[in-house]
């Protein structure tokens, strides 16, 4: 394949000199996209291409503290940062028509850079959050809060998406997905080796003091049963690289014949608040996981799914809450787990919040600023170039 592009990109470059030469035109010195000073030539690149073309950039360019990698993906991304952190700052100190998407981008970005009301409200805004938690009262209300948190952002142990379908891909499918862990998958929860134990103990401790942070009773203890149904999700999870077998994943049911899975869940009410009553079939993606959450779901009673609820809820949004959840939320989960050495700039974060939660809104903002008729023109020329080459 390397060689086919190598070719290719050849065959455009001379033909193009060729083009020149016969028009008669001036001829044109051809500028290499290739960067040789970041080059390894040490290294021969039918042993490591990537190494060749990149070694001594990657040599001599230390990580940034707030990184945990780092690579011209980096670097273009936080460039358009510089950008749209331009356009939402015009838009927080500017006089924008109420409702106009400026007013929308820059109210979000003040409430997210607040520090001072965010520390004034605490973690008051997640109390209609637990309440709703509170008024379960069956496992009825439990299958349909699952689908409720889907939709919310909100991590429990049966995950819906939407894709296309992996043997049509002229449609889009509705799976569900293994999902409810607060460590990133099965493996830090099972292994015992001398790290992991670390991990799962410095977990523990997190989730106990961001209950304590939160302000909910019985911290410790309701750290060690979140903990608990935690590692018996974990024990039911499939294997990360088994998760890669879309073959074998490819499970389609028809949504009458879900209560074969799992006979003990309202599929109804899960289905019905997810917004998807008239589904006709839904792709179970972890077929053995889906069938033990079954058990796992009536096996824990009613009180611990509310505390790993409100653990949930206290997960999803510790970063968007006062001062202190938002450092502790970062010291585990980029710090510890991800060896981050400083948390990213108060303003970069408030970029990527705007940007995750009104991406659009941004986009048409910046289209007007930083995207003209001409820059249009480019990179149409440069599609058209890419799609001759290749």
């Amino acid at each position: 394949m390397m060689k086919k592009i190598v070719y290719g990109i050849l065959a455009v470059a001379f033909l193009s000199v060729a083009s020149c030469k016969s028009d008669g035109k001036e001829e044109k010195e051809l500028t290499s996209g290739v960067l040789t000073q970041y080059m390894d030539t040490l290294v021969k690149p039918g042993d490591n291409f990537t190494a060749y073309v990149n070694g001594t950039w990657v040599k001599n360019t230390p990580i940034p503290d707030d990184k945990a990698s780092y690579g011209v993906g980096y670097i273009v991304h936080e460039e358009s940062e510089e950008n749209v952190k331009k356009i939402i700052e015009e838009s927080s100190e500017g006089d924008f028509p109420a409702g106009s998407d400026e007013q929308k981008v820059g109210d979000l970005f003040k409430s997210y850079t607040d520090f001072e009301k965010r520390n004034e409200i605490g973690a008051s805004p997640l109390q209609p959050e637990f309440d709703k938690v509170d008024a379960l009262e069956n496992y009825d209300d439990l299958a349909q809060y699952f689908a409720y948190a889907n939709k919310m952002g909100i991590n429990v142990p049966l995950a819906l998406f939407v894709y296309q379908d992996f043997k049509n891909p002229t449609i889009y499918t509705v799976y569900t997905w293994q999902s409810g862990l607060g460590l990133p998958d099965r493996e830090y929860y099972l292994k015992d080796d001398e790290r992991s134990k670390e991990i799962q103990a410095k977990y523990l401790e997190h989730i106990e003091k961001m209950l304590t942070l939160t302000g909910l009773p019985d911290a410790s203890a309701s750290a060690s049963a979140i903990m608990n149904l935690e590692t018996t999700l974990a024990e039911k999870h499939l294997e990360k690289e088994k998760t890669r077998d879309l073959v074998s994943l490819y499970n389609m049911f028809p949504v009458d014949t879900l209560s074969n899975i799992m006979p003990q869940f309202n599929w109804t009410a899960f289905l019905g608040e997810a917004g998807l009553a008239e589904q006709d079939k839904l792709g179970v993606l972890m077929l053995d996981y889906t069938k033990s959450l079954d058990n796992i779901i009536t096996s824990t009673d009613l009180d611990t799914w509310k505390t790993y609820l409100k653990w949930s809820v206290v997960d999803a949004y510790a970063s968007r809450l006062n001062e202190e959840m938002d450092k502790q939320n970062w010291d585990f989960y980029s710090k510890e787990l991800r060896g981050t050495k400083e948390q990213r700039p108060l303003w970069r974060r408030g970029v990527s919040v705007v940007n995750g939660t009104m991406g659009e809104v941004v986009g048409k903002v910046y289209v007007k600023k930083h995207f003209p008729p001409e820059a249009k023109e480019r990179m149409e020329t440069l599609v058209d170039n890419l799609m001759k080459a290749y």
